[in-house]
């Protein structure tokens, strides 16, 4: 009696190069993608000054700002005669003078209600650390740029090659891993310590990035590092939107390429049958 063939194992050879194929494709598409999304939320929370208005109200600032600056040791006591209109014009001005190399940032002074001048608001240690931070936000533009031109080019080759692009469950597993992989080591080793290793990593050791509220209207008018993490929130936010769009814009031109007649002007496809 002869046995019947066994195709019992037939599938796996063709089955798992598949799915690493398929992985390395997501893989790759993230690892462009989150630093170009990144770049493109921060420059979209630029133009918003971080929603520091809503900052402002959801962190109570106003108290911070009442406890501490009357208890500043570098004679800036009068910081509290300042309104919310006038701290809002500080912090947008920071923010533009941190995307243009910090040049500005020596020269900014403070205001009451009434416009006299009360005093230079940054001290030269402060200055110093937003030159620092200046320095790596644009460091950081440039990798985002250059991650979004590489993106295209994979997006770009794809199509040409008609290699096709990851689909929404494999791209969406592959987000969700990767936000949830940053998020469980966040927690393990705490946020501030995230927070710390990141300054001492990026900053020169014998520049200044700890500021007292005592010593610093700066960390007291922005109650760091509480608004860092709500700045986080809203550029992990905005960087999900991103991604969610130029995931949309590759998937729509690849549908294009690939099936051009199913797509006119109208978005009916009028080619008869």
């Amino acid at each position: 009696m002869i046995s019947p063939p066994d195709h019992s194992g037939t599938a796996l050879p063709s089955t798992w190069p598949q799915r690493v194929r398929d992985s390395l494709r997501v893989f790759i598409h993230l690892a462009l993608l989150w630093p170009a999304v990144f770049w493109l939320a921060w420059t979209a929370l630029v133009q918003v000054n971080f929603l520091y208005p809503l900052d402002y109200r959801l962190l109570d600032i106003p108290a911070t700002i009442a406890q501490y600056a009357p208890q500043n040791r570098h004679g800036k006591q009068n910081f509290i005669k300042t309104n919310e209109a006038e701290r809002e014009r500080l912090f947008a001005a920071i923010t533009q003078d941190i995307q243009q190399g910090g040049h500005g940032l020596a020269k900014l002074h403070y205001h009451d209600p009434q416009g006299r001048d009360l005093g230079v608001f940054l001290t030269p240690a402060e200055v110093t650390h937003l030159t620092d931070v200046s320095g790596v936000v644009v460091a950081g533009d440039r990798i985002g740029f250059l991650a979004l031109l590489g993106w295209l080019l994979v997006v770009a080759i794809s199509l040409w090659r008609k290699i096709e692009l990851p689909g929404f469950r494999a791209f969406s597993a592959g987000t969700g891993l990767s936000i949830a992989t940053a998020g469980l080591i966040v927690a393990l080793i705490g946020p501030m310590q995230v927070f710390n290793a990141f300054h001492r990593s990026v900053f020169p050791p014998n520049h200044t990035w700890f500021f007292y509220y005592q010593d610093s209207l700066m960390t007291t008018f922005m109650q760091a590092p509480t608004l860092f993490g709500l700045i986080v929130l809203w550029w992990l936010a905005v960087a999900l939107v991103f991604l969610l769009m130029l995931w949309v814009l590759a998937q729509t031109l690849d549908r294009v390429i690939r099936h051009p007649h199913a797509f006119t002007l109208t978005g009916i496809d009028t080619k008869s049958s």
